[in-house]
């Protein structure tokens, strides 16, 4: 396992009159590794004199090798998650290979709407180059987080591996939107692979190796084939899901022979900023919740004091609340229940924990769960379907997104959002998109891995599918108008 940046310690020999190699000829040999692009940069940096130890910072990419800089004496790469609501990264030593920073930042783009399709439509309108610039202002500081969180320079980034979906990934490399959400729905370039730091204007070294993952569709971009890759589905004898819940639900269904990609907008009542509660998974975020006669009782990150509620708090809390009959099998709330009250005029719950202040839900935030976990669960539904498999045929179910962290799998199957599958077969595995970027930089040869992975992925499109359709309306009520639609047999 060799990692994408590696540090390499070399002795150069001096030149003779019976040994008249070029410089970068004598430091091509001593590394021996051929190809190797040495940029004039680097060039630039040999010293006049040989004969000592130098050190060698290497690249590796599926174009080959490439020496970024010399004389250096450490050497770091970023995993970036470009998600639409957060950008989440990890800055990895390539040479004690381990994480040695983490930084999280609200992505600044959200300025332009909290969903993609209004930034697109920002974007179509003249002002495409501003809303590209603010996601890099973002990525900017998020570097910036990490640097100075670790101690170290800008200069002593090499590579950067970023996992986003197909329009993150656009706005990442300062390509046209325009042709995305429109028909024939074409991107302008579906695996971008690897870029130099200095072409994207990324503060970091400028011969830093930038690797950007591949989309599988244009609603299935590469945070989901860095799912696959980390979920490790791509390995599977038997058929596996990867269900992955953010601004939209993306499902890959299937193992290493084959496999199915599809999205829907099934995310948005799972992410902060949607709900007034919703807060992103962290120290005090309520991720399980019970609702009793006595009392609330609320289970949150690290045991502090509850400050919101996470993707899947929301799913417990809806579950309590259907189970306690303060809201019906179609939603909504029982005026004479204890804690429902209006408030400026909306239709509100309120609860609250053994410490901590109320936390209040209104009406319509409880109609767009119900609309999300409606898709949701029609999503998988038709998919499997499509591919003649039933609930009961998979054998591993991976979580990943906002509905990943802590997930009570029995309550998410008591409201329709998931069938019934026993607790054993889920798997949460968090963040997905950023642990594929990092196994990227730990082991390069996983981009060959990663490119049979896309181009094995078949993407179902859901737009308009009438199937998708005429199964969404049961969906909706809780847990759903035919609940033996959820039995795993």
């Amino acid at each position: 396992m060799r990692t994408l940046i590696t540090l390499e310690k070399i002795i150069v020999s001096p030149p003779s009159d019976d040994d008249k190699r070029a410089d970068d000829q004598r430091i091509r040999d001593a590394l021996g590794l051929e190809p190797l692009d040495v940029p004039l940069s680097v060039l630039r940096k040999i010293p006049p004199h040989q004969g000592s130890e130098l050190s060698c910072i290497v690249g590796r990419s599926r174009y080959g090798n490439k020496l970024i800089d010399i004389s250096a004496g450490a050497s770091y790469s970023v995993a970036l998650d470009l998600g639409s609501t957060n950008l989440v990264a990890a800055l990895y030593d390539n040479v004690s290979k381990r994480v040695v920073s983490e930084a999280k930042l609200v992505n600044p783009q959200i300025k332009f709407g909290s969903d993609i399709l209004t930034r697109m439509h920002h974007s179509m309108s003249g002002k495409a180059e501003e809303v590209s610039q603010c996601l890099m202002d973002g990525v900017d500081a998020v570097i910036t987080q990490l640097c100075n969180d670790a101690g170290i320079k800008r200069h002593e980034i090499h590579a950067l591996a970023a996992a986003g979906n197909t329009v993150m990934s656009h706005y990442f490399l300062g390509l046209d939107v325009s042709s995305i959400p429109v028909s024939p729905f074409v991107p302008v370039v579906r695996k971008p692979g690897f870029f130099k730091a200095a072409d994207l204007h990324i503060g970091i070294h400028p011969e830093a190796l930038v690797y950007v993952f591949p989309n599988a569709g244009i609603y299935v971009g590469g945070d989901i084939v860095a799912g696959v890759l980390a979920s490790g589905m791509y390995e599977a004898a038997e058929p596996c899901i990867l269900i992955d819940v953010g601004t939209n639900a993306e499902i890959v269904i299937g193992s290493r022979d084959w496999m199915l990609a599809g999205a829907g907008a099934a995310g948005p009542a799972l992410e902060e900023g949607i709900a007034g509660i919703g807060k992103r998974a962290e120290r005090g975020i309520i991720y399980d919740i019970d609702i009793h006669e006595q009392g609330t009782e609320c289970r949150t990150f690290d045991n502090a004091p509850p400050e919101g509620i996470c993707g899947s708090g929301m799913v417990s809390l809806m579950y309590e609340m259907y189970r306690t009959g303060i809201i019906g099998s179609d939603g909504r709330l029982d005026a004479g229940h204890n804690g429902v009250d209006i408030m400026n005029g909306r239709n509100t719950f309120t609860f609250s924990c053994a410490s901590g202040n109320g936390l209040v839900i209104e009406q319509t935030e409880i109609d767009n769960f119900l609309r999300s976990k409606a898709a949701m669960f029609t999503l998988l539904l038709v998919m499997l379907r499509s591919v003649g498999l039933r609930f009961s045929d998979i054998k591993k179910v991976y979580v990943a997104g906002a509905l990943g962290n802590g997930i009570n799998v029995r309550k998410a199957a008591g409201i329709g959002m998931l069938p019934d599958w026993p607790d054993g077969r889920i798997i949460p595995i968090g963040n997905s998109s950023l642990k594929g970027a990092l196994m990227i930089l730990k082991d390069s040869s996983l981009l060959e891995q990663e490119d049979k992975i896309t181009d094995g992925i078949t993407y179902k499109h859901m737009h308009d599918d009438p199937e998708f359709m005429k199964e969404f309306s049961g969906a909706i009520f809780i847990p759903h108008t035919n609940p033996e639609i959820l039995k795993v047999q």
